[in-house]
């Protein structure tokens, strides 16, 4: 069985994924950076996932990043952390669902919204307002990521260890059912 990390951007979705990995000797699969192997494939350039939104607009960085998803859908026993767009399509947390058990790492609104301001802005903010479109984004997404049906980890002030020790529990409890 897979374990599927989603959340905001920054809340530690890659970071988690890479000590949890470790720690369960479990390949670890990142959507973002298969995104970008798959754009330098297609378009002959190595970009980031920020320049490739840009280039491709949000439905163009959407289609590539459900191409990403159908690559991966068939693999097995990896800790895979996606992007934090890939669940605004519905199709896409059905295929997620199908592939194991996902993790929601929240994290506190005013922590996240420091990483993520405190950084090269995500494309997807208003370089105008890049407060209010966060504080936008954040209770949109918010909204769908909690109807996802998953496990709630909350990363808000916890060590790093309390977190995995978390997730850890979480994935054995499901592969004892």
């Amino acid at each position: 069985m897979n374990t599927i990390l989603f959340g905001f951007k920054s809340c530690g979705k890659t970071y988690f994924g890479k000590r949890l990995s470790s720690y369960l000797s479990r390949p670890f699969i990142d959507t973002d950076q298969l995104i970008e192997e798959e754009y330098a494939l297609l378009k002959n350039e190595r970009i980031g996932c920020r320049e490739i939104y840009m280039k491709l607009g949000e439905e163009g960085f959407r289609a590539l990043e459900t191409q990403v998803l159908a690559a991966v859908q068939n693999v097995q026993a990896c800790i895979i952390a996606v992007g934090g767009g890939m669940i605004l399509h519905r199709s896409n947390v059905e295929i997620l669902e199908k592939m194991g058990q996902l993790i929601y790492l929240s994290l506190d609104k005013e922590t996240l919204k420091k990483r993520v301001l405190g950084t090269t802005l995500p494309a997807y903010l208003d370089p105008i307002d890049p407060e209010g479109s966060f504080d936008k984004m954040y209770e949109k997404r918010k909204t769908l990521y909690e109807r996802v049906r998953a496990v709630r980890i909350d990363v808000s002030n916890k060590t790093d260890e309390a977190v995995l020790e978390e997730l850890v529990a979480s994935i054995e409890g499901q592969e004892k059912k």
